[in-house]
Parts: structure tokens; C-alpha cells; sequence
């Protein structure tokens, strides 16, 4: 029950679109050189599915700079494929920074800064994909076993419509809610949803009853709740979080659970996801859970894969499920991400 799929027989395919974004993290010591590597939910999710055997290829549409080869470099080495991402000067690379702090209490905590700290000016955001690249994408990648976006979009909702023709799993993770048609569109076209309590906190409020067959509210240190449109019910189903005596960083943790619900659900896209059970299911929200506390004990989001082997993680994420206990890893030094001492942000621009 609580081993991780295996995917080496299967490869399947993954294209997402929405925050693909360079990350700088800063851990507060004013030694620690900052770290530069691919973010954004779209961006992590992807390299994580990576690391689980999937073919990973995200859409994007960024900037002729060096925040571009910065981001795209760890995707490769991450080995996603960048095919789909676009370079020119009309696009847009988002840089965030990712600032790991104590609070007052001392205990860890962390902040995303839109702003260069010294200046205030704006750092570059996101650009959607425009709808009129869509039939040069699709004849491109043809097929996708799912279908992942984050970011509502002309360009988002024409690829889901798409890829879920050709059997795609479509699963939906909104960073936000607003009243659109787009918006009624991408709940009309998606399996599952996920999103955050702290994001839209009134979803059951704007859909008393599941919209969409697998519904899925993360509750952060509250655990998740989840109701299926299958029981007919408003009522939601909660899972209980696991405990993280040793935290550290709690960025990427929704993106790990992301990642392994549908590393267990969608191996064959929609078709798998419509033969899983409430037992399967439950069993899916409960390891990408423990993928998510795992993670909180590594700084930045990714942190698993800089420190843990894949071989490795299966074990891991068992032994976490049964005994609930995260256990203490040691931190890889020699990880494979850029550094920088002196850092430039307007040299990332260029």
C-alpha cells in the first residue's frame, strides 16, 4: 500500500504549462551564496515527475536572458524536456525570490519577494502562452498521458481541450479563484483539482457540491481534505498530515503532493484515474503527503532530489507512512545548482 509506482516500463508523459519561473533562494545568512534553479508550480511539478521516471515537457513562455539559461540549464539537468519552451524577446521569464526566514519564535518560515530588495522595482512576471502558438505546440507533442496547468489561460484551456481528446488526465491547480468564463471552462475540462486553503478558502462556499470528479483542498500543517463527485455529497473527507519535527523549509511541499497524486493516478491517463478506487485514491493523497513533509526538511523546493537517490525514496516515503516519523537527512553539499556570492539581479536580465 504505501510503496511509490514504479514508471520504468510505462514512461509516461507529462505536458504542463503555466509558472515556469527562476527561483533565487536566499537562506538569510548573508554568506550563503544564493541558489538560482527552476520554479514556479508548473516548473516544479514537472521535475519532480521527472525524477519519478516521466517524460516531462513543460510549456513557457520566457525571455531571451540569463534567467532563461539559468532555468532552463537545471531543468535539463533534471532531465525535462524544454522543447516546448519558447525564447524571445516578447516573453517573460519570472524571478522570484525565495527567502527563508525564522519568525519570531525562531522557528523556520519562508517568503516569496516580487521585488529587488534594494531597488523595489518589479521583477519580470508571468506572460501566458499566446492562443495562436497552440497548433505548433500540439504538432509538436501530439499525445500526453496528463495534462497539468496552474495559470488560466486562452492557450491553457484550447491545450486541455486538446490533449484530453487523446485520453489525457487533466489536472487543474489554480493559484487563485476569480469569477470568469475561463475559469468555468478549466473546471469544465478538469479530473482534478488541488488547491490551497490559504489561496481560495471559500471554494465550498462557490461550489457546494464537487464539480469535478477528484477534488482536493491542502490544509498545510492541517493535513488535506478531498470529496469525489462520484458520493454526491458536499461533504469533504479530510487525510491527516504527517509530523515535521526537523523543518526547515516548507516551499514545494504542495508541489511534491502534487506530484505524486498524479505519479499514482495518471499513469495511464485518464483511463487509470477512472479505474482507481477510494482505497487508491486515498492512497495516492497519503504519499504525495509524506513526499510534502519529506521535502519540508531541505531548503528550496526541490530539495529531495538535490539530497535523496530515487532508489532510496521508496523506502523513505514507506517507512514515513508507516511509523510517521520524517527522518533526519544529511544535506548534500555538492548539489547541482547554480551559486552565486555577489549576487546581480540586473546581470539575470540580460
Amino acid at each position: 500500500m504505501n510503496d511509490i509506482k514504479n514508471t520504468i516500463e510505462s514512461r509516461p508523459t507529462i505536458v504542463g504549462i503555466g509558472l515556469v519561473a527562476l527561483d533565487v533562494i536566499l537562506n538569510g545568512n548573508p554568506t550563503t551564496p544564493a541558489k538560482l534553479c527552476a520554479g514556479g508550480s508548473c516548473g516544479n511539478v514537472l521535475s519532480i515527475l521527472s525524477f519519478f521516471g516521466w517524460d516531462s515537457k513543460p510549456i513557457a513562455r520566457l525571455a531571451n536572458n540569463n534567467a532563461t539559461i539559468c532555468l532552463v540549464k537545471d531543468l535539463e539537468n533534471l532531465k525535462v524536456n524544454s522543447d516546448l519552451i519558447s525564447r524571445d524577446n516578447n516573453g517573460s521569464t519570472p524571478i522570484i525570490i525565495h527567502r527563508i526566514l525564522r519568525d519570531k519564535r525562531g522557528k523556520p518560515t519562508h517568503r516569496f519577494e516580487f521585488r529587488i530588495p534594494w531597488k523595489k522595482d518589479w521583477l519580470p512576471g508571468f506572460k501566458p502562452v499566446l492562443s495562436n502558438v497552440v497548433g505548433e505546440i500540439v504538432e509538436k507533442q501530439s499525445t500526453a498521458t496528463v495534462f497539468y496547468l496552474d495559470r488560466v489561460s486562452r492557450s491553457a484551456i484550447s491545450l486541455a481541450k486538446y490533449y484530453k481528446g487523446k485520453g489525457a488526465l487533466i489536472v487543474f491547480e489554480p493559484s487563485s479563484y476569480y469569477e470568469s468564463k475561463q475559469f468555468a471552462e478549466c473546471i469544465e475540462l478538469t479530473d482534478i483539482i488541488k488547491f490551497s486553503s490559504d489561496r481560495i478558502n471559500n471554494y465550498s462556499e462557490l461550489f457546494p457540491l464537487p464539480n469535478v470528479p477528484l477534488e482536493i483542498e491542502t490544509l498545510g500543517n492541517g493535513g488535506l481534505n478531498y470529496r469525489l463527485k462520484s458520493d454526491n455529497s458536499s461533504d469533504w473527507n479530510r487525510i491527516l498530515p504527517f509530523t515535521v519535527d526537523n523543518f526547515v523549509d516548507g516551499a514545494g511541499a504542495g508541489d511534491w503532493c502534487t506530484a505524486g497524486i498524479i505519479h499514482e493516478l495518471g499513469q495511464k491517463g485518464k483511463e487509470s484515474f477512472k479505474a482507481s478506487t477510494k482505497k487508491d485514491i486515498i492512497t495516492a493523497c497519503i504519499i504525495g503527503q509524506a513526499l510534502g513533509a519529506l521535502n519540508c526538511t531541505f531548503d528550496g523546493a526541490r530539495g529531495i532530489i538535490y539530497n535523496v537517490n530515487y532508489p532510496s525514496l521508496n523506502e523513505l516515503i514507506s517507512n514515513i507512512i508507516t511509523n510517521n516519523i520524517i527522518p533526519i537527512i544529511r544535506h548534500n553539499s555538492d548539489i547541482n545548482i547554480t551559486t552565486i556570492s555577489n549576487f546581480n539581479f540586473e546581470n539575470l536580465l540580460k
